[in-house]
């Protein structure tokens, strides 16, 4: 009797045991996201307001594509502006249009050192992988990336807009 009802106990039991949670559908997604972009111990951006594509299928892995290419872009332009200026504040130092333009962009570098843009977990190998879950966040990374470096070049040129000629 007891050779019987333990097989049926377990059954009904694991029953019971919560199932792992099934990537959301395309479309129920939250359709934006609060975070802080900027790693720590560099520039950081408060509270940015990261529209989630409404095709993404795993937005912590769209947020972690936006968020990598944001800061990569955003350096790459603000990077080489910061050296100008530097050069151009030592030849000029009463130029108070060099002083302002050198302010708008000194210390607004990400420090990425030691930076993970998580490449690993959600990189270009993934896209082809025959897990649908796998699949998902790396083709949602995709999308993040692509929104990132839009955003990055958005917010780049309106800073740039705030330069005196």
């Amino acid at each position: 009797m007891l050779k019987r009802l333990l097989p049926i106990a377990a059954v009904a039991l694991a029953a019971c045991a919560p199932l792992p949670p099934l990537p959301p559908l395309p479309g129920m997604q939250p359709a934006a996201r609060s975070v802080a972009l900027g790693p720590a111990g560099g520039y950081q951006q408060p509270n940015v307001t990261v529209q989630v594509a409404a095709d993404a299928c795993n937005a912590d892995a769209f947020i972690e594509g936006y968020k990598g290419d944001y800061y990569l872009t955003w350096n790459q332009f603000v990077g080489p502006k910061e050296g100008i200026y530097q050069q151009l504040a030592r030849q000029q130092p009463s130029d108070a249009r060099v002083a302002w333009n050198l302010a708008l962009y000194k210390g607004k570098r990400f420090n990425l050192n030691g930076y993970d843009n998580k490449t690993s977990v959600y990189g270009m190998q993934n896209l082809t992988s025959q897990d649908y879950a796998i699949r998902c966040a790396a083709t949602s990374y995709q999308k993040g990336k692509n929104a990132g470096t839009a955003a990055a070049m958005n917010a780049y040129k309106q800073l740039e807009a705030q330069e005196r000629m």
